[in-house]
This record gives structure tokens, C-alpha cells and sequence, in this order.
């Protein structure tokens, strides 16, 4: 996994400079087109196809040991995920009053309030990773509402770029869309222990790249918003912001799946529970088992005895027989 992480910095930092410097020079944010015939950016899109291609093949070559069903405990999860979960929230809220699309405004509006269902629920996932517990994991449907919110999410974009799909920033939000949607399925059957071992390998092949293609059209976005006042597309400036938070949950979770602090990943000794008047009773005949080559007295032998096995049998001292001595002749011919 350690190739996949490589692949992974070095893309993001051979494309992101790349990516900022086109919108912020060449893209025309009310056309969407690049003024420069869109060389600089076609470089940059094919250095993070070859990217992220790399990272899914050393990701699905890697052996990655089957993840335990416990629950994962971590700060820097639930940290990203509490601020992910708000700002999807927040951005969903706004948006159900927002008329961004024409005819498909219902469909805006499903989108709006479906995400609103999925902010609360990585609230919950959050509240999950910092206490260590399953609220959200042994409830299938609940885990899978943020995959349902992505969905929409990629049904909406389908319905505005259906006349312009040809636009580069079209393009990359599309993709974005489909891997952060792979990533939420994935995880949601991770949390909830389907096919725990497939979805851990799977989860690496889908979440590095989502989290890289959030950064690299987030980040550039939200540059040029707040440099010129307007972006290119279809999404928001809110759920620009929103990627960008997402993009950093899905580094820190995939970091923790396989931390060694993780309480995944410690399995407890299956021992079975062994009574203490057993344990005492086996303790007692190993000592008198193992005891060196000495005199153990007749007393200490009676005691045991009747301890253990409640025997009311004794010891006698050695004596002559009452039926047999040496000097009888008739035991001699018998």
C-alpha cells in the first residue's frame, strides 16, 4: 500500500499547480472554455489519469489482511468527518431554496434534502469514530444513505450536462461525482462487515482516487471563486468546499483502516474462561506432580486426598500380615 500513497502525493502534487494555474489564467468561468485551446490542461489531465491508474493497479496488487469487524476508533476521523458531515448539511440546506436548475429543479430539491439525510448520518458515523462505537454500522440503511445522496448527486449532474458535456471542468466534476459515490458504497458495506476482506482492498482502489480528483477541482475552484467571484459548472462553491473537507475524511479514514492503534486491527486472545476452584484444583496437583525427589510426609498425602476427592480412606503404618509369615510351611507349598 505503500506504492498507492507514493503514486498518489506525487500526482496530486505534479496536478494540482498545474490545474491552478490554468483556471486561474486561461478558463473562462462564464464559458468554461480554456482561451489556450486547453493544452496546459489536457497535460494535467492526462498526468492524473497516468496517476491515478497507478494507484488503483498498486492498490489492487497489494495483500491487505481481512479487517476486523470491531469498531474503528479514531480523533482525526471523527474530526474530518464531524466537519464533512456539517458542511454537507449546511450546503444541502441552502440549496433546497436555490434554483439552479430549470426543468430538473425537483430533482435539485431531492438532491438537497437527500443530502441533508446524509450530513446527519456522517455526523452519527463521526460521533461513531471518536467513541468507538456501531450506531451507524448495524443499521445497513442508514450507512448506505450518503451513497444514495450520491447518486442523486450524480443524476443531477447528468440532467445539467446533458447539452454541454464536452466541457473539460464537466468532465472532471462528473468523475469526481462516480468515484466519491464508489467510495460510499464501499465504505458502507466496510462499517457494516460485508465481504469485509474484498471491501478492504476495494476501498484503497476507489477512495485514493476520489480524493484525489476532489482536491484537484476543489481547491482550484474555490481559488478562483474567491480570486474572481465566479467558477465554471455546474457545482457550487458550497459543495466545492464540501469536497475539499471530504476529500480530507477519506485520507484520514483510509489512513486509520490499517493503523496499528486501531482497535480493528488488535484481535483479543480467545482464551476459554477457566473457573477458579478448577484452576485452584489444577494448580494444587501440578505442585505435587512437578515437587522435587524428597520425603513427602503421610499426613500431607491423607489431606490431599481427602481434600480432593473426599475420600474417607487412611493411611496405616507397615506391619507383619495376620495370614501370612515366612516360617509357615504350608504357605511355602502353596
Amino acid at each position: 500500500m505503500k506504492r498507492s500513497w507514493i503514486a498518489f502525493w506525487i500526482t496530486l502534487a505534479l496536478v494540482l499547480p498545474i490545474r491552478i494555474y490554468a483556471m486561474l489564467r486561461y478558463l473562462n468561468a462564464q464559458t468554461g472554455f480554456y482561451s489556450d485551446g486547453g493544452r496546459v490542461v489536457g497535460a494535467a489531465s492526462a498526468v492524473l489519469a497516468a496517476g491515478i491508474l497507478l494507484t488503483v493497479l498498486f492498490a489492487a496488487r497489494t495483500e491487505v489482511p481481512k479487517i476486523s469487524a470491531k469498531p474503528l476508533k479514531s480523533i482525526p476521523v471523527a474530526v474530518c468527518g464531524a466537519i464533512a458531515g456539517a458542511f454537507v448539511l449546511v450546503q444541502s440546506a441552502v440549496g433546497i431554496g436555490a434554483g439552479f436548475l430549470t426543468e430538473g429543479q425537483i430533482f435539485y430539491r431531492i438532491f438537497s434534502y437527500a443530502g441533508i439525510l446524509a450530513g446527519v448520518v456522517l455526523l452519527l458515523t463521526a460521533y461513531d469514530f471518536a467513541a468507538g462505537l456501531r450506531t451507524v454500522a448495524s443499521r445497513p440503511l442508514v450507512a448506505l444513505i450518503p451513497s444514495v445522496w450520491g447518486c442523486i448527486f450524480l443524476v443531477v449532474l447528468f440532467i445539467a450536462y446533458s447539452a454541454a458535456v464536452n466541457l473539460v471542468e464537466d468532465v472532471y466534476h462528473t468523475f469526481t461525482v462516480v468515484f466519491l459515490l464508489l467510495f460510499l458504497f464501499v465504505q458502507a458495506k466496510l462499517l457494516t462487515g460485508i465481504e469485509s476482506e474484498k471491501a478492504g482492498k476495494m476501498i484503497f482502489m476507489v477512495g485514493l482516487p476520489a480524493a484525489l480528483l476532489m482536491l484537484v477541482t476543489g481547491v482550484p475552484s474555490c481559488i478562483q471563486y474567491f480570486s474572481m467571484g465566479e467558477t465554471a459548472g455546474f457545482v457550487s462553491i458550497g459543495l466545492h468546499m464540501a469536497n475539499i473537507v471530504l476529500a480530507f475524511y477519506i485520507i484520514a479514514f483510509l489512513f486509520a483502516v490499517h493503523s496499528d492503534d486501531s482497535p480493528a486491527k488488535t484481535e483479543p486472545s480467545a482464551e476459554p474462561a477457566v473457573s477458579r476452584e478448577l484452576q485452584q484444583q489444577e494448580k494444587t496437583g501440578e505442585t505435587v506432580a512437578t515437587a522435587p525427589k524428597e520425603e513427602i510426609s503421610l499426613s500431607a498425602c491423607v489431606g490431599f486426598l481427602s481434600k480432593s476427592c473426599g475420600s474417607g480412606k487412611k493411611f496405616v503404618g507397615g506391619g507383619s500380615s495376620p495370614f501370612y509369615t515366612p516360617e509357615d510351611p504350608s504357605a511355602k507349598e502353596s
